[in-house]
């Protein structure tokens, strides 16, 4: 148990982001009590399930790390949310506000001891994308383009408390069942510090990789050991298009959709059935 003086800040400004978005949710509540007097049940309800998925997306998005993470997860399952937390979550996988640039610079040092320029022949210190646990920079080195992920400083070791903080609240918003809720929060914490461990992710993406090279139309990036560590990993830059943005252009015909369909149920079809084990 801890008193308020030996709380880190950083839990501290974690809980307080928390609590101000409790206030907003009973706030939208007030509204959709208002709201029923004048219009129908569904339509307040919608309502209220859009202002709540706003409000506790942005203040999820600014703890980032396990909590975003955890909203990560559940907007994958379209069974235990209503659409508009699903369409809201589902940003956190790829459009998060990012780290500074000192702060990337600074977990080089911490972790290479050398900054980005000594390791890449160039490295762009402002990310191009950011999601819940970690961001992406650009760099070159020998002529390659490289993808660099570096993860948030402090979410391996806030694991824990995030969840400890977010589980009622989550239970009582979204109606999980008591041990439902508790096994899903203990599968959820022991897969996040497998997914802070970037050296075991670099090892089973290779792994993932050579097994699923015999599989048509999948393209795999190779993995550099010599620039990854612990919490930096760096693979091949792959231009490529969210899933969910490529549908929502609607422009490829029926038979690109197809075979995009059959590609990815092939790929997860024979890590299910054969590789015993799932890398998404």
């Amino acid at each position: 148990m801890y008193t308020i003086d030996k709380i880190p800040t950083s839990k501290i400004q974690r809980a307080t982001k928390l609590v101000q978005t409790g206030a907003k949710v009973g706030v939208n509540y007030v509204k959709y009590y208002s709201d029923k007097l004048t219009n129908s049940e569904v339509i307040a309800r919608k309502r209220l399930h859009e202002n709540n998925a706003e409000d506790i997306y942005d203040g999820l998005k600014k703890m980032k790390g396990s909590a975003l993470k955890v909203a990560q997860m559940l907007s994958m399952d379209k069974t235990i949310l209503p659409d508009a937390y699903v369409e809201k979550f589902s940003l956190s996988q790829f459009s998060v506000p990012p780290l500074s640039p000192a702060l990337v610079i600074k977990t080089f040092k911490k972790y290479f001891n050398k900054y980005p320029n000594d390791l890449f022949d160039t490295f762009e210190a402002t990310s191009v994308n950011a999601a819940s646990i970690g961001q992406v920079h650009k760099a070159f080195k020998d002529g390659k383009k490289l993808a660099v992920k570096i993860q948030y400083p402090g979410v391996a070791e806030s694991i824990s408390s995030d969840l400890s903080m977010i589980k009622p609240i989550a239970v009582k918003m979204f109606n999980l069942k008591g041990k439902e809720s508790d096994h899903y929060f203990q599968e959820v914490e022991g897969k996040l510090v497998e997914e802070t461990n970037y050296l075991l992710e670099l090892s089973q993406s290779r792994e993932v990789a050579m097994r699923c090279r015999h599989i048509p139309n999948l393209q795999f990036p190779n993995y550099y050991e010599k620039y990854s560590s612990e919490r930096i990993i760096t693979m091949d830059w792959m231009q490529g298009k969210h899933l969910s943005e490529h549908a929502a252009q609607g422009s490829s015909s029926q038979e690109q959709n197809d075979l995009l369909g059959q590609t990815l149920w092939d790929f997860y079809m024979f890590q299910i059935h054969v590789l015993k084990k799932v890398h998404a």
